[in-house]
């Protein structure tokens, strides 16, 4: 199965938390279905790539997002609107104890996982992604 993985990329951007998610989703055995958050620098000239389109795409076109939440980002917003919109399965995840929108919060059809550590994070989003197939 194919999973978007929605991460803030300007503010709040954490790399090896993004890194995580991925090994779990693709520990679980699905693919990454947005690989260019992996990277350092998203892309190296904004110019290359129209990122709105790309992003509402991929967002529409794979059959389950994880979304990172632990800090607001419009970006992972809007990819969470655009899944939530085309019927995809959505999976928000945040810190424990740190509030996210209310409208994440009171949005129907989300898992949400709130985690502590890295490895509560690993190992919960896997048995989520686990139960996706």
């Amino acid at each position: 199965m194919r999973v978007y993985l929605a991460v803030p990329l300007i503010s709040h951007r954490s790399l090896s938390r993004t890194k995580l998610m991925a090994a779990a989703i693709q520990a679980a055995g699905h693919e990454v279905a947005s690989p260019w958050n992996l990277e350092p620098t998203e892309v190296a000239r904004p110019s290359a790539a129209n990122i709105f389109d790309r992003d509402r795409k991929g967002s529409e076109a794979a059959e389950v997002m994880v979304a990172d939440a632990t800090h607001p980002s419009t970006g992972v917003g809007m990819e969470i609107m655009a899944a939530y919109k085309a019927g995809r399965r959505i999976i928000i995840v945040s810190k424990r104890g740190r509030r996210i929108s209310k409208m994440l919060e009171d949005m129907d059809r989300k898992a949400w996982i709130q985690y502590g550590s890295s490895s509560e994070l690993y190992d919960s989003l896997l048995r989520e992604l686990k139960d996706a197939r």
